[in-house]
């Protein structure tokens, strides 16, 4: 969520990295929408959060192509259900899905997001940034 903030240049480009995740943890709802036990709550509190910072968020269960379109041309989160662990969407990488994972190398993902890997722990949930309001 920090990462997609920062990246539209919506908020916190000049903040510390863990007093900008702090805030935004505040903003989506703490301990409802994020803690420290669970992390993010549901894809609904990523949407309500980006729209509390007036961008427009879609959100889809897709396929990885329906993935692989989506980042390229938008950014926003991607959950895939069998990781339970929400990433930024980063753009594409050659066959690969980009993404800004916080917990680099967990379940085996780092900064690229495979077909194979997505296969494997989906099904696979993005919210993306459409617009700004």
């Amino acid at each position: 969520m920090t990462w997609v903030l920062q990246a539209t240049g919506t908020a916190y480009q000049e903040s510390d990295i863990y007093d900008a995740r702090a805030a935004v943890g505040l903003a989506m709802g703490y301990p409802s929408c994020v803690n420290e036990t669970y992390g993010c709550m549901s894809q609904q509190c990523v949407v309500d959060c980006l729209d509390s910072y007036g961008l427009v968020a879609r959100q889809a269960y897709v396929t990885f192509d329906q993935a692989y379109a989506i980042a390229r041309e938008y950014t926003g989160t991607i959950n895939p259900q069998g990781m339970y662990h929400f990433m930024a969407l980063r753009g594409i990488s050659g066959n690969a899905i980009g993404v800004a994972n916080s917990a680099e190398g967990y379940m085996g993902v780092y900064s690229t997001l495979s077909r194979d890997q997505f296969n494997a722990l989906g099904p696979v949930s993005v919210v993306y940034v459409e617009s700004r309001v």
